[in-house]
């Protein structure tokens, strides 16, 4: 590479810096942004590089999907070759030394269904199809994003996402389970979070909230994973339950409340066996064998009716 060409690119990351951090929404919109992201991508290696994509790409990211679909062709095609550029960028970051929680705080708002651009306002519909093609260009073959997004979070780092971007990254591996053939690099997702979960000291730093949403990620990524690998279910369940345990002996009301309401969706998310053995009850009235009537049960499950 050129000092020329390098000193170019030094010079557009700065203006576009500046502009961002005066927050100039006219220069979200300009080609200089997607010429700045461009320059990351050839210059990777350089420092200035991956200060500039650490610090910039989100903000980028978040502010122009938090707009409504601009009017004029041209400015919505830059829109989506910015995004497109993004997700390069997090795939090849995901295997650099550049920061993972940057990289992947950017991709979630990526992959974030609920930004205006995707899903609209009161005034005007959105683009969710634009989401479901970044979701496939990142896990396209060519960059193979979700098997180095599995490899970044089996380090265990403390890069490991929070519970929010967790969500979102978890979310977009479910709808990516459904269009796309990457099984084995979803199920490393799925182990690697359940492993991380379960290895945290303190669940009452974190959202009843957040917990439930990942928790049910999980659940829907490996009742999908199950199809091809039916011991990941298994699996969950036995994460499910320690995670449950831990939060009915946490120091928090809150969370025991919680873990409470989990018992009864684990219940209710059980199949229900032939038949119940209790010993020790303190009655011998009580204690015996309990068969379940057939005439609740379908394929397995206490019938609705």
């Amino acid at each position: 590479m050129s000092n020329k060409s390098v000193t170019a690119a030094e010079a557009l990351w700065k203006e576009v810096g500046n502009g961002i951090d005066g927050k100039s929404l006219k220069v979200f919109y300009s080609k200089k942004v997607l010429d700045a992201l461009e320059y990351v991508i050839i210059y990777q290696e350089s420092k200035e590089a991956q200060r500039f994509g650490d610090k910039y790409m989100k903000p980028i990211v978040d502010t122009i999907l938090g707009q409504k679909i601009v009017s004029g062709e041209k400015k919505n095609q830059t829109i989506v070759a910015i995004l497109r550029t993004s997700v390069d960028i997090a795939g090849k970051n995901l295997i650099s030394n550049s920061d993972g929680k940057c990289t992947l705080d950017a991709i979630a708002s990526i992959f974030d269904k609920t930004k205006t651009y995707y899903d609209g306002d009161s005034e005007s519909s959105g683009n969710p199809g634009v989401r479901v093609d970044m979701i496939k260009r990142f896990g396209h073959s060519s960059r193979k994003g979700f098997h180095h997004l599995a490899t970044r979070l089996a380090l265990q780092s403390s890069e490991f996402p929070n519970m929010d971007t967790l969500h979102l990254l978890l979310l977009a591996s479910v709808e990516a389970a459904f269009v796309m053939n990457l099984d084995e690099a979803l199920r490393r997702i799925s182990r690697a979070t359940m492993d991380h979960l379960i290895g945290l000291d303190d669940l009452t730093k974190y959202p009843t909230q957040s917990i439930y949403l990942v928790r049910r990620d999980l659940q829907r990524l490996c009742k999908k994973l199950s199809l091809s690998t039916p011991q990941i279910m298994s699996d969950f369940n036995q994460f499910w339950r320690s995670l449950t345990l831990q939060l009915l002996i946490s120091d928090s009301q809150l969370h025991k409340l919680f873990g409470l309401k989990e018992i009864e969706n684990l219940i209710a998310a059980c199949r229900i066996p032939e038949s119940y053995i209790v010993k020790g009850a303190g009655s011998e009235i009580v204690n015996g064998r309990y068969e379940v009537s057939s005439s609740v049960i379908t394929n397995g499950y206490v019938s609705s009716q």
